[in-house]
C-alpha cells in the first residue's frame, strides 16, 4: 500500500535538521516588514542574536573600554603641555599708601615712583602661561601600567569570545527546540486523532458484539493518556518560541517562521575525549582566567613601583602685563608684557607613606592567590563540563540509534498491517494500532534528535568553537 503523505512527512521530521536550506517564498513580501512574518534560517538567527544580544554588546563595550585604558597608559610616557590665562583684579593691597598718599614714609619719594610698574599691588594683572612636564623615570610605573592594560584588553577579548559562543549555543538550542517542538505537536495531534478513530472503531465493534467492554476501556485509557502529551508538546513549543524571541529580540506580536527544513543526517562526530578536553581547557573562558592571574601579577609590580623615585623635567613659560584698564591693549612680546621662563628637573623620593604601599602589595598578592585558585577551579569545572557533555552526546547517539531502529520497525509493522488489511487478513483495529505505534516511535525519535543536536551545540560551546561539531550537521 502506498504511504500516505502525512506519514511520509512525519517520518522525515524525525531526522536531523538540514542547515542552510533555502527559505520558501514569503507570501505578501511587499507588506510592512514589521507586520510580515520574520523568516529565519539558523544562520540568520545566529547573526541576529550576535547583533541583538545585550550580553554581547556589553562585552564589546568592555573591549572598547580596555582599548581606551591602553591609550591612557601610553599617554603617561608623553609630555604633558597645559596652558592657562589668568586675570587678577586687586581691590585692596598691602602695597596701598595709607593716609592721603602725600607721604610714603620716605622723604622726597613720590608714591607712584615707589611701586611704579612692578607687579606688586597692581589693580589689573594678566598672566598667560604654558606648563610642560616630561616624565623621565617612573620606577616602572609606566611600563607595568601598559602591560596591565594590555592584559585587561586580552581578558576582555576572551570574555567577548566566550559570550558570543554562549549566545550561539543558546540560539542554536532555542532554534532546534522551536523547530522540533512544532513537529512534536503535529505528531501528538495526529496520534490523538488516530486514538479517537480507534476508540470510535472499538465502540462500534462493541455495539456489534465484536469487541468487549475491556477493549473499549483500553482504547479510551490509551486515548486519554495522549492528552497530556499534546498539552506538554504545545507548552514546550510556546516556551521554545518565547526563548527564541528573547534571544533574537523579536516582538511578541510579530510571527516567526523557521526557514530551515529537517532532513536525514549522520550522527557520527569527531569527539575524541583527549581532543575535547584539550580544546575545552583552551576555550576563551580559560584564557580569560589565565589573563586574570597575569593582571594580578602586574598589580603587584605596580604596587611595588610606588617605592621607587620618579624623575621628570618641567618648563614654565609665562607672560604678564598690568594694564590701566581691564583688558590689555597689546599682544605678548610687546614692551608692556613681561616674560618669566623657568626650566628644571624634579626628583620625587618616597620616604614614608604610612605603610600604605605595604598594605597595597599585600592586597595585590592576596588577589593574585585568589585569581590562581579561581583559575584552578575553572579548569576543574571545564573538565567536568566537557566530560558530562561528552557523556550526554554519547547517550544521545545511542538513543538515536535505538529509536531510529524502533521507528523503522514501527514503519515496517504499519506496512504489514496495511498489507494484511488489504488482503482481509486483519481487522481495522490492527491497522489503527500500527499507526499509533508509528506515531509514538516518531515522537521518541524526534526527542532523541533534539537531545543529540543540543548536545552537539553544547559540546562545540565547551570547546570554544575549536571543534566544529554542530555546523557540520
Amino acid at each position: 500500500m502506498t504511504r500516505t503523505p502525512r506519514y511520509a512527512a512525519a517520518i522525515t521530521l524525525s531526522g536531523a535538521i538540514a542547515l542552510g536550506a533555502p527559505p520558501p517564498a514569503l507570501a505578501g513580501a511587499d507588506e510592512d516588514p514589521d507586520a510580515a512574518p520574520l523568516q529565519l534560517t539558523l544562520t540568520e538567527a545566529e547573526t541576529r542574536a550576535l547583533e541583538q544580544s545585550e550580553q554581547v554588546r556589553i562585552a564589546r563595550e568592555d573591549v572598547f573600554q580596555a582599548e581606551s585604558q591602553i591609550t591612557q597608559a601610553r599617554a603617561g610616557a608623553f609630555p604633558e603641555l597645559t596652558g592657562s590665562i589668568r586675570y587678577d583684579r586687586t581691590l585692596r593691597s598691602v602695597f596701598d599708601i595709607d593716609g592721603d598718599g602725600d607721604d610714603p614714609g620716605i622723604p622726597g619719594l613720590d608714591p607712584d615712583e615707589l611701586i611704579g610698574d612692578l607687579p606688586f599691588g597692581q589693580e589689573n594683572a594678566w598672566n598667560l602661561s604654558l606648563q610642560l612636564n616630561q616624565p623621565i623615570y617612573t620606577g616602572g610605573r609606566l611600563t607595568t601600567g601598559l602591560e596591565l592594560a594590555e592584559h585587561v584588553r586580552d581578558a576582555t577579548h576572551h570574555g567577548l569570545d566566550e559570550t558570543e559562543f554562549e549566545t550561539l549555543r543558546d540560539v542554536r538550542q532555542a532554534y532546534l527546540q522551536s523547530l522540533y517542538t512544532a513537529a512534536l505537536v503535529d505528531i501528538a495531534e495526529e496520534a490523538l486523532e488516530i486514538a479517537d478513530e480507534q476508540l470510535e472503531l472499538v465502540e462500534t465493534l462493541r455495539a456489534r458484539g465484536a469487541a468487549t467492554e475491556l477493549d473499549v476501556l483500553q482504547a479510551r485509557v490509551e486515548r486519554d493518556n495522549l492528552h497530556p502529551d499534546l498539552v506538554q508538546a504545545e507548552n514546550a513549543e510556546k516556551l521554545a518560541e518565547l526563548e527564541l524571541r528573547r534571544l533574537l529580540n523579536v516582538p511578541l506580536d510579530r510571527p516567526i517562521e523557521l526557514a530551515d527544513r529537517p532532513g536525514e543526517r549522520d550522527i557520527e562526530a569527531d569527539v575524541a575525549r583527549g581532543r575535547v578536553i584539550e580544546a575545552a581547557l583552551d576555550r576563551p573562558a580559560a584564557q580569560a582566567a589565565r589573563e586574570s592571574v597575569r593582571i594580578q601579577e602586574r598589580n603587584i609590580e605596580l604596587a611595588r613601583a610606588q617605592r621607587m623615585p620618579t624623575v621628570s623635567a618641567f618648563a614654565n613659560f609665562s607672560w604678564q602685563t598690568f594694564p590701566d584698564n581691564i583688558f590689555p591693549t597689546s599682544l605678548p612680546y610687546a614692551d608692556e608684557w613681561r616674560e618669566d621662563w623657568i626650566v628644571g628637573v624634579q626628583v620625587n623620593i618616597p620616604i614614608f607613606e604610612g605603610f600604605r604601599v605595604t598594605a597595597e602589595i599585600d592586597e595585590a598578592q592576596s588577589e593574585q592567590r585568589v585569581a590562581m585558585l579561581e583559575e584552578r577551579q575553572l579548569r576543574e569545572a571545564i573538565t567536568m563540563e566537557a566530560e558530562a557533555t561528552l557523556a550526554d552526546l554519547e547517550a544521545a547517539q545511542a538513543r538515536i540509534e535505538a529509536r531510529r531502529g524502533t521507528a523503522e520497525e514501527a514503519e515496517r509493522a504499519l506496512e504489514l498491517a496495511e498489507l494484511r488489511f488489504e488482503q482481509g487478513m486483519a481487522q481495522l483495529i490492527e491497522l489503527s494500532n500500527a499507526r499509533l505505534m508509528l506515531s509514538r516511535a516518531l515522537v521518541n525519535e524526534a526527542e532523541a534528535q533534539i537531545e543529540y543536536l543540543s548536545a552537539l551545540a553544547a559540546l562545540e560551546y565547551v570547546t570554544g568553537g575549536e571543534l566544529d561539531l554542530f555546523a557540520e550537521r
